[in-house]
């Protein structure tokens, strides 16, 4: 009789033995799967990317670029835009920008708007251009909203309209992009699509100083010149306009740049 209770004992210890074994083994397969997983695969490809290892990256992207990542199409198509392995390939950048685009990659979409517009690898094309570039402007991307403004000045065969240019500029304006706000100042000075208003160039010019490389730079030089032009009222009356549209779109970081003489 004992033995036989202690028969079962080891029985009911090795049954709990191999339950126990049981969620580890399980463990180790989800870990298995995982790492064989596409996003897994991705984030190692990415990692010789960041590190501006692009040899590294263009071997390992191109696999998942094949099988259709939007991803590492997109990188891929900067890798040859940007000549980050040596040489540029302009070709090789449309082909994998394209496939990117065509699965809704925003930046993607801006760079083939850009590729059509300066015939990068491709002949000029203003339609093409303005249709891939309206595609990320839809999404509110401050680089695609300024860029789209400015094929409607009447550049590439786009028919020079400067009302629909000031509505991208003014778009572009309010999600930060300092491009875009010159561009508006330039068109209230001049008046292009709109009455000629040197104040509210001034306060255009103003915001677009607060930017950064050379946008900041000719921002400032126009909001000098215009400075000299209006009486110290106008441009208290400019600066109160920064004021109000800077607090009313911008962040705080960027309203205090904007507020430097």
């Amino acid at each position: 009789m004992i033995a036989a209770i202690n028969r079962w004992v080891l029985l009911a210890a090795l049954a709990g033995g191999q339950a126990a074994m049981g969620p580890l083994e399980a463990h180790a397969q989800s870990l298995d799967r995982i790492q064989e997983s596409p996003g897994y695969v991705l984030t190692d490809a990415l990692m010789p990317y960041a590190q501006r290892d692009y040899a590294r990256a263009l071997a390992l992207l191109t696999p998942l670029a094949e099988q259709g990542s939007a991803v590492a199409q997109l990188k891929l198509g900067i890798i040859f835009s940007r000549g980050k392995t040596g040489s540029l390939d302009h070709v090789a950048a449309l082909r994998w920008f394209t496939k990117a685009a065509e699965q809704g990659q925003v930046e993607a979409q801006f760079e083939l708007g850009r590729i059509y517009r300066d015939g990068l690898g491709t002949r000029v094309d203003g339609n093409a251009a303005v249709s891939w570039l309206e595609r990320a402007a839809e999404k509110d991307t401050p680089h695609a909203l300024n860029a789209l403004g400015e094929l409607y000045l009447g550049h590439q065969n786009v028919p020079q309209d400067f009302a629909v240019a000031r509505s991208w500029f003014l778009r572009g304006a309010q999600e930060g992009n300092s491009a875009a706000m010159y561009n508006l100042g330039v068109l209230y000075a001049l008046g292009q699509g709109v009455a000629q208003d040197e104040i509210e160039a001034f306060k255009w010019f103003a915001l677009a100083a607060a930017g950064i490389g050379e946008d900041r730079d000719r921002a400032l030089r126009a909001r000098s010149r215009l400075a000299e032009r209006l009486t110290p009222v106008e441009v208290s009356w400019a600066a109160s306009s920064v004021e109000d549209w800077s607090r009313a779109h911008l962040p705080v970081s960027v309203l205090a740049s904007a507020r430097k003489p």
